[in-house]
């Protein structure tokens, strides 16, 4: 797979040229990451591709967004939860499907392993019988 043309896609939106500036160094750089690792093939290509452009429609609405917050004034005068903050969010958990596709991110772990309570009645048991 070649690199897309960033240029053609994003050349519908006001912003396009600086969209598909971002879009490339994007591009450019999750490559250059993963080729030195060894990593890099087709199928991660798609990812990545699909990663960067997630990664653009997140860097180019967020200002819009948080300008207004989560929560907004209704048509009828009370507060209602904004479409575009939950659009940003959807956004954002695809991001980070695709990095984990792509083994960017360190998965996170619930907890420290716990240990065995020694002073339960099972351990006791277990304890008296002796190493097997």
């Amino acid at each position: 797979m070649k690199k897309p043309v960033y240029k053609r896609l994003f050349a519908q939106a006001e912003d396009g040229e600086a969209r598909a500036k971002f879009a490339d160094a994007e591009w450019k750089a999750l490559c250059e990451a993963l080729d030195a690792n060894g990593h890099l093939n087709e199928q991660r290509k798609r990812i990545i591709d699909r990663l960067v452009r997630e990664r653009v429609e997140y860097e180019f609405l967020y200002p819009v967004v948080s300008e207004h917050g989560p929560i907004k004034v209704g048509p009828n005068g009370g507060d209602v939860f904004s479409g575009e903050w939950s659009a940003l969010q959807k956004i954002k958990d695809q991001i980070l499907k695709l990095e984990e596709a792509l083994k960017l991110t360190v998965p996170k772990s619930d907890e420290a392993p716990k240990k065995p309570n020694t002073n339960a009645p099972a351990q006791k048991f277990l304890d008296r019988l002796g190493p097997n």
